[in-house]
């Protein structure tokens, strides 16, 4: 039994290609959960995606839990991606006792969930490979087609067979991985201080490694996941234009510096030097540096009331001094 996360920060995200491949694969146990940025703006989307479903699986489809970065808790003057809060909701409302991770652009290769499924037996943080490609489908029979390869998983030229390979913490992607619920709860989750500088993925995998997982940490090209490349760069579904009268939550690395660039990389630098300091070098610390989240508590909040924790309380203050408000 798995929980698996779709989430999604775009108005159109390829679900489509997630239902037709991942659907012949589910058992009846498994958990799907689809994280939605704009649920919360329109509920009609959860009855539009029901009928993509169409009756193939059941899912629990809803909004992420509150942040300060975006939605309408948030507290900065712009919206952010705040991926590490969606990732962390999936965490909060997951039911099983591993959790895999996929992006919103994906199709799942026949024996996708197979894979994951024998990682979650053997107790491993596990990641498959992961390739952008261009003219991306689902083929009746279950087979994933395209016209042109957009991009490789330099990951797999380190393992020569077909047999899973330990890996790296920082082979720890977004996409295509899955983590023991009990893993996920001694590191505290995804750091949500990265909700507006991104690397939250890479950052969670070093926290993993200092926690003493290193061991347990494998990954097998065999399981494979492609992204729609093209529908990715689509200027209509751009993270970078003002498509709703809402938000949209800007998904770029290094947003902080787009009109203040010399500003921006001192703040890089400086939010960089803390992360060596405490995560990557350092004092190898493995919880997150926000201080506010709890994933303990907050399931033990889900599971009884159904709801999320408040964020009226929590605040940040970034490396040159300026609080949230003003960001």
């Amino acid at each position: 039994m798995i929980t698996i996360a779709y989430i999604t920060a775009r108005l159109d995200p390829r679900f489509d290609l997630f239902v037709d491949s991942i659907s012949p694969q589910l058992k009846s146990t498994d958990q799907v959960v689809f994280i939605d940025h704009y649920l919360e703006y329109d509920r009609n989307r959860e009855a539009q995606y029901k009928t993509l479903v169409d009756g193939r699986f059941d899912m629990l489809h809803i909004p992420p839990k509150p942040s300060i970065w975006r939605g309408r808790h948030r507290k900065s003057r712009r919206a952010f991606a705040d991926s590490a809060g969606a990732r962390n909701t999936a965490a909060i409302v997951a039911e099983h006792d591993y959790i895999v991770f996929i992006d919103d652009l994906s199709a799942v290769y026949p024996g996708w969930r197979a894979y994951h499924q024998t990682a979650a037996e053997k107790g491993w943080i596990f990641c498959g490979c992961y390739e952008p490609v261009r003219g991306l489908k689902v083929l009746p029979n279950g087979e994933i087609h395209y016209s042109k390869l957009g991009g490789r998983c330099g990951r797999k030229d380190h393992q020569p067979t077909d047999e899973p390979i330990q890996m790296y913490p920082s082979w720890v992607f977004g996409s295509n991985v899955g983590i023991p619920m009990e893993c996920l709860l001694k590191v505290n989750g995804y750091d949500e201080l990265c909700g507006r500088m991104g690397g939250q993925d890479v950052q969670l995998g070093a926290r993993l490694g200092n926690a003493g997982y290193s061991d347990i940490m494998y990954f097998d090209k065999n399981c494979l996941i492609n992204e729609d490349q093209w529908y990715h760069h689509a200027s209509a579904n751009s993270p970078d234009l003002t498509v709703t009268a809402k938000e949209y939550p800007l998904r770029r690395w290094k947003t902080e510096y787009d009109h203040h660039l010399a500003a921006g990389k001192e703040l890089l630098q400086k939010h960089n030097q803390k992360l060596d300091e405490f995560v990557y070098s350092g004092k190898k610390q493995f919880l997150p540096l926000n201080p506010y989240f709890n994933l303990e508590k907050e399931r033990e909040l889900y599971q009884k009331t159904g709801t999320f924790r408040s964020v009226t309380n929590d605040t940040y203050i970034d490396y040159d001094g300026q609080p949230i408000e003003d960001l």
